[in-house]
């Protein structure tokens, strides 16, 4: 179908950057208008490569990869470690085809591990789910398929075949070095379930992933009803907040300073974007469609109407999210009408 195409990335060539000794940034483009590129990070020690994350399932990002890694003289097949910080494809769509030359040891967190076997074990019944949730927020019968199949997760089911058979699931806390660095994990759910970031306290560094980026708010959605992620990132940034760090390292724009400075600004983000949505549902109940469709999304789009179908399904997400953590703190009521979910405030 033609709306489960993503468009091509940009053709551009990088750099690659050694952004601390032997510990390289890479760039790789994605067919995601507001991201642009991933930033893949590659410690280099003497026998060993450690890759931390990957870039999208395609020949252009792979072709990419490949030619950044010759920069510093790197084939892929000399890969001895992967780390993905998430499951989200944009970090991980490669991790087969670099598994496969390379016989690469696979490193997730505990999290994302138990998340990836539960999915792959009730794939068809997950995305039923995930289809009759988004039904029940009111989104039209003739969209939620066309939404939910122009997902990228939907689109490349396979690499999660490949996630499930990690060599190492790191537990909150845990350490792992690379030649001079050495790292904790630190679990930090909410963009996703079982994301990770590394914290290296030595050089007061923090490789973020998708946690904290400078300028672009990360996404936030609900999972499933029982999930809170809106809590789970707020909980998160709190967490990360109390770490002494001089440098972020993000998975997508640039490296940051003042970690603490940009935690305010995404807990004020959220709080906004709350009362944003308590303002539409003063006087009447409205859906979480409804409500995604009356909220103001930084994107280039003239209307709603002409939001792409993946974005659609982002907006929706994420109001599904604020709405969860503004029900459990008391400020809105949900009601089921017709088995559609309908909003007032408290």
């Amino acid at each position: 179908m033609r709306e489960t195409q993503l468009p091509k990335p940009e053709k551009k060539l990088y750099k690659v950057k050694e952004v601390f000794p032997d510990f390289f940034q890479l760039r790789i483009p994605l067919p995601i208008p507001a991201l642009k590129h991933l930033n893949v990070y590659l410690i280099r020690a003497e026998d060993r490569y450690l890759l931390i994350d990957t870039g999208m399932d395609s020949d252009e990002a792979f072709g990419e990869l490949c030619r950044q890694l010759a920069e510093i003289g790197v084939k892929p097949e000399s890969l001895t470690e992967i780390l993905v910080t998430h499951f989200h494809i944009d970090h991980v769509g490669l991790v087969p085809r670099l598994r496969g030359l390379s016989g690469a040891r696979l490193i997730v967190s505990a999290k994302t591990a138990e998340a990836v076997q539960l999915v792959r074990q009730t794939y068809e019944s997950h995305w039923k789910n995930m289809m009759n949730m988004y039904r029940g927020a009111g989104v039209p019968a003739e969209l939620v398929e066309r939404m939910l199949k122009a997902t990228p997760g939907y689109l490349y089911q396979a690499v999660y075949e490949e996630l499930a058979r990690p060599s190492k699931a790191l537990e909150d806390g845990e350490k792992i070095s690379m030649g001079g660095y050495g790292f904790q994990a630190v679990w930090t759910p909410g963009h996703s379930p079982g994301h990770i970031c590394l914290y290296e306290p030595k050089r007061r560094l923090l490789m973020a992933g998708d946690h904290l980026l400078p300028t672009i708010t990360p996404h936030v959605t609900q999972w499933g009803e029982e999930s809170d992620a809106l809590s789970d990132y707020l909980d998160s940034l709190e967490k990360v907040g109390k770490l002494d760090v001089d440098v972020v390292l993000p998975a997508h724009e640039d490296l940051f300073k003042n970690h603490r400075k940009r935690i305010s600004e995404l807990q004020e983000h959220h709080k906004l974007r709350a009362k944003e949505m308590l303002s539409e549902i003063q006087r009447r109940e409205l859906t979480p469609y409804q409500i995604a469709s009356r909220i103001h999304w930084d994107i280039e789009y003239a209307s709603w109407d002409r939001f792409p179908f993946f974005q659609k399904f982002l907006a929706v997400g994420e109001t599904l999210a604020h709405l969860k953590f503004l029900e459990k703190q008391g400020q809105v009521r949900k009601n089921i009408h017709a088995e559609t979910m309908f909003y007032s405030a408290i």
